[in-house]
């Protein structure tokens, strides 16, 4: 009985093979299933995708705050004025005197926060114009508005850019016109030559 069960067993039942050294050090280090170790799995430390976009995002908007704090944003020259610009037009008589007439206004900008204008009578006889300059501030967006100050804070005007090339006048001389107003870009720039000896404005 004893030798039939024998013969029953396949061959090299018994012969079960060695495993190599190579194989019993990977199993011992790894485990048995292959298994890590939870700190194997952290290799990025955290750093998905989303986290390295989320700092990157953080780190443009601290950079803007200080640019601002700086003041590099507020300081900006607004894109209708990054060039110098001259504008002509009629504005009203701001007087009161009786029999004034409107006045032909030559006003150029520049970028550097100044400007200057030549102040003709539209109607009757040619005679010396007036000319005023000091320096140009933003005061709204959206459409752009700037204030005209004199070089010595005597009077203020204040414009409002209709495009870039046609300015609306929303005070002139500290009055405001009933009537619509407009200087409309010329294609040469006119330095008010009279103006040549002024030192230049600190405005900016």
């Amino acid at each position: 009985m004893l030798a039939g069960c024998a013969q029953q067993k396949a061959p090299g039942y018994y012969d079960a093979p060695n495993e190599s050294t190579l194989t019993d050090a990977q199993q011992h280090a790894q485990g048995r299933r292959g298994a890590r170790a939870p700190s194997q799995l952290q290799i990025g430390f955290g750093e998905t995708p989303e986290e390295r976009a989320r700092q990157a995002a953080l780190a443009a908007d601290a950079a803007e705050a200080a640019e601002m704090a700086a003041g590099g944003t507020d300081d900006a020259v607004p894109r209708q004025l990054l060039e110098p610009k001259t504008f002509l037009g009629t504005v009203p008589c701001v007087s009161g005197e009786p029999g004034c007439e409107a006045s032909r206004l030559t006003l150029t900008l520049a970028p550097s926060g100044e400007w200057r204008a030549r102040i003709e009578r539209a109607d009757g006889p040619v005679g010396t114009p007036a000319t005023a300059y000091g320096c140009w501030s933003v005061t709204g967006a959206e459409p752009l508005r700037i204030m005209l100050q004199t070089h010595d804070d005597a009077t203020t005007s204040s414009f409002t850019f209709i495009n870039d090339n046609v300015l609306r006048v929303n005070l002139y001389n500290d009055v405001r016109p009933l009537l619509d107003y407009r200087l409309t870009r010329q294609a040469d720039i006119d330095p008010i030559d009279e103006l040549a000896s002024q030192p230049a404005q600190s405005c900016r």
